[in-house]
């Protein structure tokens, strides 16, 4: 019998956005097989599918990854990922269903949504979640060992599978329920897109000199997760209740309206915290 670290899959990938196209390069650099890229616009699925026969890509013998929008062509895979929104999860997997012609499928259908239940994949026999926990674009490479994947499985069979990806990733894992794993993607809108909107806005303050708070940045974020609570390493005016330097930096940022209102916000938020 093969061992979990053993399995290789055939897999479809529906989708052909940034998961997709790096969950697609990482599966077959790592020995499996992508059959298909399967979406409603052939372009891009044939696009997607270009990139993944490039030479590089290839790790097994005339491995080849087909575009196609058909999805009665994908059922024969061992494993389908949605790599798609979340609003298209439960009509894309009724589709999928209803073009099997079949009541059941004997691929092991999985979803790579924080936010979305496991159970909108209830129709099929063997389900799961695959969420990597990190901002993936299709512009930069990012290696997928230093990725932490939270799981979710309806079956010992999906959570075998599940298991064998990741370690084929060379990926820390653990498995966490739906509930968990929404409040982890909440978290992740604060850690990554909300801190992503905060460095824009210090961009348009501090240019031309914006790189030059690249180390402060770094050092911050290694210190909010050294301690046992962030709170415990907040500096700044708002903690100390600087009243005369918090009135300077609002009366610098009077040109910059919007900045200026979320720094109201956050330096409120700040003190109540502090005396909560």
């Amino acid at each position: 019998m093969k061992t979990i670290q053993q399995c290789k899959y055939s897999i479809s990938i529906v989708g052909y956005g940034n998961v997709a196209y790096r969950l697609g390069i990482t599966l077959k650099s790592s020995g499996h097989r992508v059959n298909y890229i399967c979406g409603k616009n052939i372009n891009k699925a044939d696009k997607l599918s270009r990139i993944l026969n490039k030479p590089e890509y290839v790790t097994i013998s005339q491995d080849i990854t087909i575009a196609t929008n058909e999805y009665c062509k994908i059922i024969e895979s061992d494993i389908i990922i949605l790599a798609i929104s979340d609003d298209s999860i439960s009509s894309v997997a009724n589709e999928l269903l209803l073009s099997s012609g079949k009541d059941k499928i004997k691929s092991t259908v999985i979803h790579c949504s924080g936010s979305t239940d496991i159970s909108v994949l209830n129709m099929f026999e063997n389900h799961g979640v695959l969420y990597p926990l990190m901002t993936l674009s299709s512009t930069k490479p990012i290696d997928f060992s230093i990725i932490p994947f939270f799981l979710e499985a309806n079956s010992i069979n999906s959570e075998k599978i599940l298991i064998s990806i990741c370690m084929s990733f060379s990926a820390e894992y653990k498995f966490a329920t739906s509930e968990e794993r929404s409040k982890l993607h909440v978290a992740a809108v604060y850690i990554s897109n909300f801190t992503n909107y905060l460095a824009t806005l210090a961009y348009d303050i501090s240019t031309p000199n914006y790189m030059f708070l690249m180390p402060l940045a770094i050092e911050t974020i290694r210190k909010a997760f050294l301690y046992e609570h962030p709170s415990l390493i907040q500096t700044g005016p708002a903690k100390r209740g600087d009243l005369e330097i918090i009135g300077k930096h609002l009366a610098l940022l009077s040109d910059y309206p919007a900045h200026k209102e979320v720094y109201e916000i956050l330096t409120d938020k700040i003190i109540n915290y502090k005396k909560r």
